[in-house]
């Protein structure tokens, strides 16, 4: 089955801002070795994301999720509850104290300011809690590490491998529609908008896989790709077998 082909890149901009202050890896915990693989995974809306972590994670890689770690820092008793509560008010709360993300989510959607605070108070502790995790013990070959807004947040630079799944606007308008039934086309619109051009993330990452296709297309180059991550390093020239 032939790859499908990555669409034509913009020319680089000289001027991409470098990652924020509290995102630094002194440990060295995001550098891929001859047996250890980090790759940060991101892709727009209903671009396939989760179905490629699954799939490498089925082939025998560690899977994180930067949204999981988000929701543990805003958790009652977590690092950035209370500040959650501060940017939202007391209705962002459910009963049970726990916050209500649908409520917090709709806010942030319509307000960029609301969200950038609620980022600026939420990653620092999402991006802790993640390396926290990095530090354990760790056999598999490859860690998969989903992080949707991995380029908005500019932390791509962190990564020596960083994955993109890309689909078109209209495919993923299309599968963002059929996930949530209820959501309007003009909503899902403007989610989609909303985020970074997808033409921009194919042009910072490193990897693609094309989720255009069928399901079996996708399977078959998260695949290929686990084949050439986790090849053995070629021997030097010379070397005795």
């Amino acid at each position: 089955m032939a790859e499908p082909r990555r669409p034509p890149l913009p020319p680089k901009r000289p001027e991409d801002a470098p990652p924020p202050p509290w995102a630094t890896d002194p440990r060295g915990l995001l550098v891929s070795g001859p047996s250890s693989v980090k790759l940060a995974l991101t892709g727009g809306l209903a671009s396939g994301k989760s179905t490629v972590a699954a799939v490498f994670e089925i082939l025998g890689a560690a899977r994180l999720d930067f949204d999981l770690f988000a929701r543990e820092a805003v958790a009652p008793g977590g690092a950035a509850y209370g500040a959650a509560q501060e940017i939202f008010g007391p209705k962002c709360l459910l009963p049970d104290g726990t916050l209500d993300r649908a409520y917090v989510g709709r806010l942030a959607f319509k307000d960029p300011a609301l969200r950038r605070r609620l980022e600026e108070a939420v990653h620092p502790e999402t991006w802790r809690l993640m390396l926290l995790r990095l530090s354990e013990p760790n056999p598999r070959p490859v860690t998969v590490i989903e992080i949707p807004l991995l380029f908005e947040a500019r932390l791509d630079p962190l990564f020596d491998r960083v994955l993109l799944t890309f689909a078109s606007p209209d495919n993923q308008l299309r599968r963002l529609m059929f996930r949530d039934p209820k959501l309007r086309k003009s909503q899902a619109k403007r989610m989609i908008a909303s985020q970074m051009p997808i033409l921009e993330k194919l042009r910072r990452a490193k990897m693609v896989i094309n989720n255009d296709g069928p399901l079996s297309r996708a399977i078959y180059q998260a695949k290929d790709l686990w084949d050439r991550l986790t090849a053995p390093p070629e021997a030097p020239p010379g070397a005795t077998p």
